[in-house]
C-alpha cells in the first residue's frame, strides 16, 4: 500500500557561541531554532549534521562532555521532536562506559530515542583523539519504514557499512556528515536499493532515491529541502523478470509507480494504492529483489567454488 513520509534535510551546522554562552548550550538552542523552522514543512522526519549537539569544542572537551543515551542532550532535542510530532537524526558524542563514540541518534515522534548508531570508521584524526569505532550496522523501526544511519567517513565504506544496511533492510539512510558526498551518495542510493539524505553544514544537501535519482537539494539561498517518499517502493532485478515488468504495468496501470532501469538491469515498483502492496506485486509475479538475489548469488559461488575444490 502506497505509504508515503516527508522527508526533510537540513544544511546548517551550529555557529559559534556568543556572550559567554556554554557551546553545548549554544548548540542545541540553534537546534532548536532551526528545527522549528525546518519543521514548516510538515516533516515526518528531520536530519541534522554530524556532530552537531558537540561543536566549537577541542576534541578532548567535547570527549569530556559526551553524554550517555539516552541522556539530556537526548531529552532536550526530544522535547523539540516531541513538539513537532516528528522524527529526528542527529550526531552527538555519546559516553558509554568508557568508551566516546561518534553516534548518530534517531528520535521518535514521542521525543523517545528509537535507537543509535556508532559511526564505524572514524577517520585516522578521530581515532588518534580516542573516538571508538561502532561495531553494528542496524536499521530501526519506524511508523512509516525501516531507517538506517552512517556517518561522514563511513561512505568511502560501502562493504562494511552499506551492505549491511541494506541486508538490514534498511528503506532510507539517513548521513549526517561534515562534507557533501557528491556522487557516492548516489552510488550508495542505488548499490543498496535505498532512499539516500544527506545532511552537513555546507550549502548543498540531497534527498536521492533508490534509482540514484535526486528528488530535492538545499541551494544557496535556502537551507532546507524536502521531499515525499514513498516506502512501498521496492528495486527487482530485470534478469529475470525480462517479460514482467510491461506485464505489471498493464495489469496495474496508474495504480503502481514503475521505473525501469535498462543499462543497470533493474527496475523499481512503488504502490499508489491504498488497497494494493508491493510484496503482493513481487508474489504474483515471482520478482527477485536485488539484495537477496544477490545474497544468493555469492552462496551458489561459494558452492561452486568449494565443488571446484577451491573453496
Amino acid at each position: 500500500m502506497a505509504r508515503y513520509a516527508r522527508v526533510t534535510t537540513c544544511a546548517w551546522g551550529p555557529g559559534p557561541p556568543t556572550g559567554g554562552e556554554d557551546p553545548v548550550e549554544s548548540n542545541l538552542r540553534q537546534a532548536g531554532e532551526v528545527l522549528d523552522r525546518a519543521a514548516l514543512d510538515g516533516g515526518d522526519l528531520i536530519v541534522l549534521s554530524e556532530l552537531c549537539a558537540h561543536r566549537h569544542l577541542p576534541a578532548q572537551v567535547a570527549h569530556e562532555r559526551a553524554e550517555p543515551v539516552p541522556g539530556p542532550i537526548t531529552e532536550r532535542l526530544g522535547e523539540v521532536a516531541r513538539r513537532h510530532g516528528c522524527h529526528l537524526v542527529f550526531g552527538m558524542y555519546e559516553r558509554a562506559g568508557e568508551h566516546v563514540h561518534n553516534t548518530a541518534i534517531l528520535l521518535g515522534r514521542d521525543g523517545h530515542v528509537i535507537g543509535a548508531y556508532r559511526k564505524l570508521f572514524p577517520t585516522p584524526g578521530e581515532l588518534e583523539e580516542g573516538v571508538v569505532p561502532g561495531v553494528e550496522v542496524p536499521a530501526f523501526e519506524t511508523d512509516f519504514g525501516r531507517v538506517g544511519m552512517a556517518i561522514c567517513w563511513d561512505l568511502h565504506f560501502p562493504r562494511e557499512v552499506g551492505w549491511p544496511l541494506a541486508e538490514a533492510g534498511a528503506q532510507l539512510i539517513c548521513w549526517p556528515s561534515m562534507y557533501q558526498g557528491g556522487f557516492q551518495l548516489r552510488v550508495w542510493a542505488y548499490l543498496f536499493g535505498a532512499y539516500v539524505v544527506s545532511a552537513w553544514g555546507g550549502q548543498v544537501c540531497e534527498i536521492i532515491d533508490m534509482n540514484a535519482t535526486p528528488l530535492a537539494a538545499t541551494n544557496y539561498g535556502y537551507p532546507f529541502a524536502s521531499a515525499d517518499l514513498n516506502f512501498d517502493r521496492e528495486v527487482f532485478l530485470r534478469a529475470t523478470a525480462r517479460e514482467k515488468w510491461e506485464a505489471i504495468r498493464e495489469r496495474y496501470g496508474e495504480r503502481i509507480t514503475l521505473e525501469l532501469m535498462h543499462a543497470q538491469g533493474t527496475f523499481s515498483v512503488g504502490s499508489e494504492d491504498a488497497e494494493l502492496s508491493v510484496a503482493q506485486i513481487a508474489e504474483e509475479f515471482g520478482l527477485d529483489r536485488r539484495v537477496p538475489y544477490y545474497a544468493q548469488c555469492r552462496a551458489l559461488r561459494e558452492e561452486a567454488l568449494r565443488r571446484a575444490g577451491r573453496g
